[in-house]
């Protein structure tokens, strides 16, 4: 055996990194909260509560929040090329805020009628 197949023999794997992403199995709106529980392993539930009370005291959650969902790619990303990702991630959360936008928007205006 010589030099060049005894160094291949003791190559040892690099560990894979945990990357932050946003969630498609644990989402209620658009996964930000249940990606940050899995990476940090923290009750999305808590997180989620988190940003509901500093909707109440101010609103910037609400643009974090949304900043987060453009940025953190989808889990299902997770294996493309950063670049790629990003393209990806950013289609993906525009077209899901507008979802999200668009269901709110027709519940608040249903409670409108219901009230008014």
């Amino acid at each position: 055996m010589d030099e060049n197949q005894t160094a291949d023999l003791n190559v040892t794997p690099t560990p894979s990194k945990k990357r932050l992403h946003r969630s498609s199995s644990d989402k209620m709106l658009l996964g930000v909260c249940g990606g940050i529980g899995e990476h940090f392993d923290i009750d999305p539930t808590f997180l989620r509560l988190i940003f509901a009370v500093g909707v109440f005291l101010g609103g910037s959650t609400i643009l974090l929040y949304a900043v987060l969902a453009i940025i953190m790619p989808s889990d299902h990303g997770l294996d493309l090329e950063p670049r790629d990702a990003a393209h990806e991630t950013m289609d993906e959360a525009v077209t899901e805020i507008r979802s999200v936008t668009g269901k709110l928007g027709a519940k608040l205006k249903g409670l409108t009628g219901k009230l008014g």
